[in-house]
């Protein structure tokens, strides 16, 4: 009971503002399955035959589901990249594996979900220690068949942050592309993060649905707990939990502020063009992954969508969707945005970002790995799918296509000959136009080669901020050197827009929501940002009061 009470207690916690604004609602704590403390009891003779009935329904559960995977892969994939799920189904099916599992069962007389976390712990480090680095790499499928089968244990078959509670609050110690698809701002006002720089994908993702989210608090698992009244400042990092009668009213009072201030620039936005106060004109578009994001857009006065990202999609499905179902998806959520400027990016994986049902091979350094468009050249029917389907929508939509993580003239070129063979063969003579993501210095430096093969550019600027500054955007220990507006940035941006001639270039990473860098961007000879479509009245309210007399004129 004394604990309980000192739980209560008002506690103010501060840490980092990565994506603005105010909040009100209750905790949920989030943690993958594998780090849950998931609860250990023993159990009696009597239960011995329903526990193994239970392990023995999980192994069938998950069994079929890998079965599913495989099929549907190498109808796309090719067989190769089946087999490592048939592979996966074998660990699974194996006597050896299934005697040890009934054998822990009986000696231990422990409930199946502790029965699965032992065995398979163990299994997976015997892999690990090994000398040969093939099969130290399994040690990753051990974990990803002991996730399902506590998954198929706990009766879960849906992700669980993606049915969360309206007014949620959502603590977690860090949070990755494939939790964050399931976020929906219907349901959660807030994202509390222990490990979350402006750059993260967490924070990206809660500036795009306008949430809310303060990163960099020590401890955050062990302070927070479900159901907690929580307070969020997104703008100031500051953190309420178990807020007083006093500090609610004074969060309310401000929060109706904020949405006055709010109301009042998106009517001024939605009605004027964009200039600055001696008249340069800058387009302000939207970031979107959904038709929500792009009605959201459409609302704040955004003057179309500069990235549309297509990951969230294939994150979000448990197998991997057709060309078909993919073009219909495009479809529903750009309808909003008809008519106006469209830019899709292909499939941006790899890394941390990997959907569970393609199941890319483990790398000692995924950054510097292959990501992006290295993924689609390594996978060619996945490139095809996605190609077919962009042609397909881009004759209703007029789409421009974007290739992420291009490093090498050849990963355009090899998109664009792709691009031509299947239009040819769907009968299609209107080519979307062709985009080139810049993330990589190597990218920057290489515009005047890659512009005689694309339409226009667009900078991402987190990839090209952490390859450049050689800190990774995900990584707390080097959030310091993470310096997006770093002279070397400007520079490598200002030399894009100079080396790319008449040809268009826009920006779409975070720094092009950052008002403070709004007029340093404009002196690169910037004149088209994309930002979170949150941030659009916001962005277009800072450009209106900025005076460019000395920026560069296109």
């Amino acid at each position: 009971m004394e604990n309980n009470q000192k739980r209560r207690k008002m506690l103010k916690l501060i840490g980092k503002g990565v994506s603005p604004g105010m909040a009100q609602g209750k905790a949920f704590v989030y943690k993958d399955v594998l780090l849950r403390d998931s609860e250990l009891y023993l159990i009696h003779d009597s239960q011995l035959d329903d526990e193994k009935k239970r392990i023995k329904k999980a192994i069938d559960d998950v069994s079929k589901c890998l079965t599913i995977d495989a099929e549907q892969i190498e109808g796309k994939l090719g067989k190769q990249s089946a087999d490592i799920f048939r592979a996966q189904k074998a660990i699974l099916q194996d006597s050896h594996v299934i005697n040890e599992m009934n054998r822990t069962l009986e000696t231990k007389m422990i409930n199946a979900e502790q029965v699965v976390r032992t065995v398979f712990r163990l299994l997976a480090r015997r892999f690990r220690d090994l000398d040969n680095e093939v099969l130290r790499e399994r040690g990753d499928d051990i974990d990803d068949l002991s996730r399902r089968l506590l998954l198929s244990l706990a009766g879960i078959h849906a992700h669980s942050l993606e049915h969360l509670p309206a007014n949620t609050v959502l603590v977690a110690r860090r949070l990755l592309p494939s939790d964050t698809v399931f976020l929906s701002r219907s349901s959660t006002v807030g994202v509390l993060a222990e490990f979350a720089g402006p750059a993260a994908h967490a924070a990206l993702l809660a500036r795009e649905l306008g949430i809310p989210c303060v990163g960099g608090i020590p401890d955050l698992l062990e302070t927070v707990h479900k159901g907690d009244v929580v307070l969020v400042d997104g703008t100031t990092g500051a953190v309420v939990i178990h807020p007083s009668r006093q500090a609610l009213q004074k969060h309310n009072k401000a929060f109706d502020e904020v949405c006055k201030r709010r109301m009042t620039m998106v009517c001024v936005n939605t009605v004027e063009r964009t200039a600055t106060v001696d008249g340069i004109e800058v387009s302000v578009m939207a970031n979107v992954r959904s038709r929500e994001d792009v009605e959201l857009g459409m609302q704040c006065g955004a003057d179309g969508i500069g990235l549309f990202r297509t990951e969230p999609f294939f994150l979000s499905t448990k197998h991997l969707p057709s060309d078909k179902t993919f073009a219909t998806f495009l479809r529903n959520s750009l309808e909003p945005a008809r008519g106006r400027h469209i830019d899709v990016r292909l499939l941006d994986i790899g890394a941390d970002k990997n959907p569970v049902y393609l199941h890319l091979p483990p790398e000692p350094d995924p950054f510097l790995g292959r990501r992006g468009v290295r993924v689609l050249r390594e996978y060619p029917e996945l490139l095809e799918a996605q190609l077919r389907a962009v042609l397909e929508v881009s004759q209703e939509f007029g789409l421009g296509i974007l290739i992420p993580m291009v490093t090498v003239e050849s990963d355009v070129t090899h998109v664009v000959s792709r691009l031509r063979k299947f239009a040819a063969e769907m009968g299609i003579r209107k080519l979307p136009r062709i985009g080139a993501m810049i993330e990589t210095p190597a990218a920057a430096l290489s515009i005047a080669s890659l512009r005689t093969h694309v339409d226009f550019f667009s900078i991402g600027t987190n990839d090209l901020t952490q390859y450049t500054m050689a800190a990774g955007r995900e990584n707390p220990l080097v959030a310091k050197y993470f310096i997006d507006d770093h002279p070397a940035i400007l520079h490598l941006i200002e030399l894009v827009v100079r080396e790319s001639g008449t040809t268009p270039v826009s920006i779409c990473g975070e720094l092009a929501g950052r008002v403070d860098v709004i007029l340093k961007l404009l002196k690169t000879g910037i004149r088209s940002l994309s930002v979170a479509a949150s941030l659009v009245p916001d962005v277009k309210f800072a450009i209106m009061g900025i005076e460019n007399k000395k920026g560069r004129k296109s």
